[in-house]
């Protein structure tokens, strides 16, 4: 691994770090089968401290992703978070770029209240550009983020899995550069496109989610500014 200026592997850095930030109970650890997440928990384990790791079960994550946990990380707790998931899609609507309620229903549920390990890196976007290795996600309710591979390149966290052999999911052997949600707003139409066609199912409940928002929507006396369900779904998948 690559040196930082104090003369140690960043992978020393993020375990010194780990360890600085442990509570006494042991940390939250949120674990998503991302390769961020699996660096993450390799290291937690490294640094010896007290963790306990969580998956938060997405009714639109690819199946991959939990054949991958169940084989690889079978001590990983399945929380449920979403199961209101679709009813609450005929609140807001579909999740857009500006508009993002499904992250907090299904990504950042749980672990309130408790110091949250979690394999979040500055360089996956502009909204995480300026995270901390510390952040005090919700103070009202006392929840803290530790962000040990915060400043890691992905080339540093595919060199890391290289090195200690470990286990991720298929889906980045066929070319996907990171996993999450099926028909995310933040997919490219490309992937949008891929994703139609390789889950069927996913697609087409968010499909009949859409038929019936729209449906909705003119009930309730506030249509919206397209001819049909299926302009208003070819308009969401286009990513514009």
């Amino acid at each position: 691994m690559q040196l930082t200026l104090e003369g140690k592997t960043i992978d020393q850095v993020a375990i010194d770090r780990i360890r600085e930030w442990e509570p006494p109970e042991g940390y939250y650890l949120g674990f998503s089968g991302g390769v961020d997440s699996v660096v993450t928990e390799h290291l937690a384990k490294r640094s010896d401290v007290k963790y306990e790791a969580h998956y938060n079960v997405s009714p639109i994550d690819p199946p991959d992703i939990w054949a991958f946990i169940k084989q690889h990380y079978p001590h990983v707790v399945w929380d449920i978070h979403a199961k209101g998931f679709w009813r609450r899609f005929m609140s807001e609507g579909p999740p857009m770029r500006t508009s993002r309620w499904c992250c907090s229903l299904i990504k950042e549920a749980g672990g309130e209240g408790r110091v949250k390990l979690l394999g979040m890196r500055r360089q996956e976007s502009t909204r995480r550009s300026h995270y901390q290795v510390h952040e005090m996600y919700c103070p009202l309710e006392h929840t803290e983020w530790v962000l040990p591979i915060v400043d890691w390149s992905r080339s540093a966290v595919w060199q890391y899995v290289r090195e200690w052999n470990l286990p991720y999911c298929s889906l980045y052997n066929e070319g996907y550069q990171r996993l999450g949600c099926v028909l995310c707003p933040f997919e490219s139409p490309q992937t949008t496109q891929r994703n139609i066609k390789r889950y069927p199912k996913i697609a087409h409940n968010w499909r009949t989610a859409m038929d019936r928002y729209f449906q909705l929507r003119i009930e309730r006396g506030t249509p919206l500014p397209f001819a049909s369900s299926q302009e208003f779904w070819e308009w969401w998948i286009s990513r514009k």
